[in-house]
């Protein structure tokens, strides 16, 4: 099955290839209709490649998360989103997303493979590309350590293509249904709170419901799979950092265009929200964590900045630092409660990502018709601010349920013919080296190590006098 599934795959990416070689022919040439200035073209690719490198930042992150058998898994995954990602939507995603339809608002129907698209539009496709692929790894940390490949490919296949794709169209195209609401208000989501985190944190959360938890009887037999250890700290923090920095242009970035001086200074705004946002996020997530569980949790304390910038992405723009702070503060409080329920319900989120992204992105929606300068409950107490509070809530209730039914659909026909889930002795075994004929760390040089130290042992005259007739053999043993 999952060798057929591989084959058709080659094949139609091949068609895709040859249908798009053979319309190359009608691009628009430089920029035709559209007026993209240099400047706004710079700052696209610049804060693009800012939001891409996030994509290390998730790797690192997920594969400190997780055991050293499924490292490898773990970045294979977070890599594909990358390749696989790309191909999707430069052949689709971008059309679905942006592309014109003036016979209805469902989905967008024109820049296939970017056929005619103007190559001033090109840093506009590079930068919402990463954003799509943003979206889609954030389920691979959730279903780490059982889930097929095949399965997870499929999965970003979907998401990439289709399921986030559309949700764009509604919200940020021309035919933005969502966000042109009614009269009096609309669904207001700048960088993506609800558009990418908690379609994410939707897709994560159905998805570790699907597959169920890690572990067998013999491997990973944690009855609180939650207590299962990250094998390393060290990628956790450096993976943090660098979502701390990539998100720098995921915010500041999502003012699109950088031709006034109102452009920049809403960017530098966005920016500072940002900075603000993952600080209050972090410090009261290990706060609570010190309160609840008596420990100074790095684990937590990371997971609670990347929850205060998902939480600041919907209003970054429209907010004074001092409402990003609480902004950042009540995405900790969120990532935290919502943490805690599901591991009440017994899912197995093996990273916290239903809590991060879906939590604190839906509490960032529903913050900016609280707090933003332009029109808020908090400032104005209008119509229509209290129009957009309503839209924030239709819009995240879309949002959730059509990612969530699209993907609950696809895992259980993946789940039901056995593309989901890897079998319990490639588990016992190790996914890596099953699935990948890879380690993602190799022990090889131990026995070597262990003859170095023997000879140690009976010529060095630093063992005599020293403690290391004690600790020598520890270190062997370990």
């Amino acid at each position: 099955m999952e060798k057929l599934f591989l084959r058709q795959s080659l094949l139609v990416l091949l068609f895709f290839t040859m249908t798009a070689s053979a319309q190359d022919g009608n691009q628009t040439g430089f920029c035709g209709d559209t007026e993209v200035s240099i400047q706004t073209q710079f700052f696209l690719v610049v804060m693009g490649s800012l939001v891409f490198f996030m994509q290390a930042g998730f790797s690192l992150l997920e594969a400190g998360s997780v055991g050293p058998t499924t490292v490898v898994n773990i970045l294979f995954k977070n890599f594909a989103d990358t390749i696989l990602g790309a191909i999707c939507f430069w052949a689709f995603g971008y059309a679905f997303a942006y592309g014109d339809n003036p016979s209805y608002s469902f989905i967008g129907d024109s820049k296939y493979f970017l056929q005619h698209v103007s190559l001033c539009e090109y840093s506009q496709w590079f930068y919402q590309w990463t954003f799509a692929a943003t979206a889609t790894t954030i389920v691979s940390g959730s279903m780490a350590g059982r889930t097929r490949l095949s399965g997870y490919l499929s999965y970003s296949l979907l998401l990439t293509t289709f399921i986030y794709p559309t949700i764009v169209h509604w919200t940020w195209s021309s035919d933005a249904w969502l966000a042109e609401g009614d009269d009096d208000g609309g669904y207001r989501d700048f960088a993506g709170s609800g558009i990418v985190h908690v379609t994410g944190g939707t897709a994560a959360l159905v998805g570790a419901y699907v597959v169920g938890p890690r572990g067998t009887t013999k491997f990973e037999t944690y009855e609180k799979k939650y207590e299962i250890p990250g094998h390393s700290m060290p990628l956790v923090a450096l993976g943090t950092m660098i979502l701390f920095f990539g998100f720098l242009g995921f915010n500041g970035g999502s003012v699109l265009h950088l031709d006034t001086q109102e452009d920049a200074a809403i960017m530098s705004l966005a920016v500072v929200n940002t900075v603000l946002a993952a600080a209050s996020g972090g410090l009261i997530t290990v706060m609570l964590n010190r309160m609840f569980l008596a420990h100074w949790s790095l684990q937590m304390t990371c997971n609670g900045c990347i929850a205060g910038m998902v939480a600041i992405c919907a209003g970054a723009n429209t907010v004074y630092p001092w409402a990003a702070t609480i902004i950042g503060l009540m995405g900790g409080v969120s990532f935290y409660l919502w943490s805690v329920l599901i591991r009440n319900l017994g899912i197995d989120d093996a990273i916290d990502a239903v809590g991060v992204h879906m939590g604190a992105g839906a509490w960032g929606v529903i913050a900016v018709p609280l707090f933003s300068f332009e029109k808020s409950i908090f400032y104005d107490n209008t119509k229509g601010a209290w129009h957009d509070l309503g839209w924030a809530f239709a819009g995240l209730a879309v949002i959730i349920l059509w990612t969530g039914g699209l993907c609950g659909i696809m895992f259980s026909i993946l789940k039901r013919y056995n593309l989901l889930r890897v079998t319990d002795d490639t588990i016992n075994t190790g996914i890596d080296i099953v699935e990948h004929g890879e380690a993602g760390y190799s022990f090889a040089g131990l026995k070597a190590t262990d003859k170095v130290l023997d000879e140690a042992m009976r010529h060095s005259s630093f063992v005599k006098h020293t403690d290391a007739h004690r600790i020598i053999p520890r270190v062997s043993q370990l």
